[in-house]
């Protein structure tokens, strides 16, 4: 939805958010204005005279409201926002993510991106979910309503984007160092309610928050630098069932909902007043002075524990709590899988009980955190959006609820395979008896490229070259898996491994691009290593660090059509130290059809565990 949005109108949306950020951060050092909306008899006016804190009634004053407005308004709509439109509204507009781009519209930004392999490449959710977990600890001891502390807190989380933005290309803090990123996350993956479909897009799209730029003609085109593969910005879905198995996703869902719960307990625990932000206490100004003060007090007495120490105390408890439960319930939940004889496949398993966290999570947000801040509303405005936020996150479920990474490969494949028999030039009118391609579903498409009359071997690797090609051109698969991704393909058209990869080979010699400008080439692809019959000295080739940089810098030039040695490495597997064998048989051999001197070595395969196709048992 928000995809097909024109750039330039985004443009002047995020530029028009970004100053009305700016305005009320300014605003939390100078207000002279909104403390009226607060004063007794005023909308924004507290329901009661004073608040239970700690076993004292005390008095409520008028106040700026510039925290109110950043943490009881502001990010309760970005939440829904993304539970709604998905990630590719929110990313698009987000105005720390356009200060961190300021460096590139000035032309200052660095070319250098954060390796996949490296420590920060490997970790960086964990590290997001540190920094997610340290900022709310911050929030509750300093920053949730004095204004100056709030002020330097966010001027901090602005310079640091735009430093970040300077050292690295592309969107390196959203993807890296944003502790906003987790929640993303959670609310918009695998789709919003109302996202788009970026696997059924039509070729050579720009798809849902891509980054993107406007050319001197008023045209749109791609600016994606690759700085981060599987990026959630080119296909969220995608990025969602390649990653779902990993250790950092399972902490983020079960410990989110815990640190939802902590979060909001706390101000009960430590006010002693389960109503406290139903009063409407946004003024609590000198919270340096309480750190060392009693962080709890519960039935009428206070804790000796500081303040200091209660708050990431009380969080640690409810997140280590949720996170444990939540593998107690996954191992639960795989266990009947099993015992009723696997009729979901484990990613699904997994899927269905990340929708429940993310359920659970906003619902426990609305109730807990966001409904007592609505007295000003009329009562009926307060139940209406209560509502508003049942049927959105219910409906938000049971879209998430049959999603299964078979489902997508298939609507993938599907989409591929049907734009390819469109460009065959054989009569479909009599096969389809009256219908249409688009009326197929994805089995009915397998069958008719099965028993096509006239659609030989050569018009099936026709078609299977057209869908790598343009799986490889839209990002959606990566050429390290593409063996894998498209196994379900190759079946149902008749094609076997050796044709795979000499259909690979073909697209590298002829269409450099496609390998060349994506980052999977150094960083992302597994050993895979390519040579002429001219380069037998590469038999004891050992790559090293400068090797790969060397190629890596070669192989972005369309003008490299004689390779000698190409090295991709990947994350996943040790870089190969050998050349791989030829075959034995040269039966097996796939000879390329553009050089009768070269050999094909076939690639080392994906070896991670992380099921991409088809439904694993």
């Amino acid at each position: 939805m928000f995809a097909r949005i024109p750039e330039k109108f985004i443009h002047l949306t995020r530029w028009s958010l970004t100053l009305g950020w700016l305005l009320l951060i300014a605003s939390l050092f100078v207000d002279p204005f909104s403390a009226r909306l607060t004063a007794p008899g005023q909308v924004f006016a507290a329901s009661q005279d004073c608040f239970q804190f700690q076993g004292e009634c005390r008095p409520l004053e008028s106040y700026p409201m510039g925290a109110r407005i950043f943490w009881g308004m502001v990010l309760p709509l970005a939440v829904l926002m993304l539970l709604i439109f998905g990630h590719e509204a929110w990313r698009r507009i987000c105005p720390l993510s356009f200060m961190a781009q300021l460096a590139r519209g000035l032309g200052w930004q660095r070319k250098r991106t954060i390796s996949e392999t490296s420590w920060l490449g490997r970790n960086a959710l964990y590290l997001q979910m540190g920094l997610l977990f340290i900022g709310l600890n911050l929030r509750l001891l300093l920053v949730n309503s004095d204004r100056w502390l709030l002020g330097i807190f966010l001027i901090f989380t602005i310079v640091s984007a735009i430093t970040i933005g300077f050292l690295y290309n592309g969107k390196t803090w959203c993807n890296y160092f944003c502790p906003m990123a987790p929640v993303q996350m959670i609310y918009s993956e695998p789709s919003g309610l109302l996202g788009s479909a970026a696997h059924t897009a039509p070729p050579k799209t720009i798809t849902q928050s891509m980054c993107r730029t406007v050319d001197q003609n008023g045209q749109e085109k791609s600016a994606c630098v690759a700085c981060k593969t599987g990026c959630i910005d080119i296909d969220a879905e995608a990025a969602y069932w390649d990653t779902i198995r990993q250790a950092d996703r399972k902490l983020l869902y079960y410990g989110y909902v815990g640190l939802v719960i902590g979060f909001y307990l706390y101000f009960g625990l430590y006010s002693g007043n389960w109503r406290l932000l139903s009063a409407g206490v946004w003024n609590e100004t000198d919270q340096l002075a309480t750190l060392m003060q009693p962080g709890f007090f519960i039935a009428g007495r206070a804790i000796p524990i500081p303040k200091l120490l209660a708050v990431p105390l009380t969080l640690t408890l409810s997140t280590g709590m949720t996170y444990m439960i939540g593998l107690w319930v996954e191992l639960k939940a795989r266990r009947t899988n099993k015992r009723l004889g696997y009729p979901l496949s484990l990613d699904q398993v997994q899927s269905r009980l990340f929708a429940i966290s993310t359920f659970m999570a906003f619902n426990l947000l609305f109730f807990l955190g966001v409904r007592p801040t609505l007295g000003y509303l009329p009562l009926f405005c307060q139940q209406l959006l209560s509502w508003i936020a049942i049927v959105v996150s219910s409906l938000w479920l049971a879209k998430t609820w049959y999603r299964s990474a078979q489902k997508y490969n298939r609507e993938r494949d599907a989409n591929l395979l049907k734009r390819q028999l469109h460009k065959l030039n054989i009569d479909l009118y009599q096969a389809l008896e009256g219908r249409s391609l688009d009326d197929l579903n994805p089995d009915e498409l397998y069958a008719l490229a099965k028993v096509l009359p006239g659609f030989t071997q050569a018009n099936r690797l026709q078609v299977y070259r057209g869908i790598l090609r343009e799986a490889f051109e839209q990002k959606s698969v990566i050429p390290a898996k593409s063996l894998k991704a498209f196994q379900p393909m190759r079946q149902n058209l008749g094609i076997d491994e050796e044709s795979h990869w000499a259909v690979l080979q073909t697209l590298q010699l002829e269409e450099p691009h496609l390998f060349a400008q994506q980052r999977w080439q150094t960083q992302a692809m597994e050993a895979t290593l390519y040579r002429s019959a001219d380069a037998q000295n590469l038999s004891n080739y050992s790559p090293t660090d400068a090797n790969r940089t060397e190629i890596g810098t070669k192989a972005k030039t369309a003008e490299v059509q004689n390779l000698e040695a190409t090295v991709y490495r990947s994350a996943d597997v040790k870089i190969s130290r050998q050349p791989a064998a030829e075959p034995k048989n040269p039966a097996n051999r796939q000879p390329n059809p553009n050089s009768e001197n070269t050999t094909v070595v076939k690639p080392f395969e994906d070896s991670s565990n992380e099921a991409t196709t088809g439904e694993e048992q």
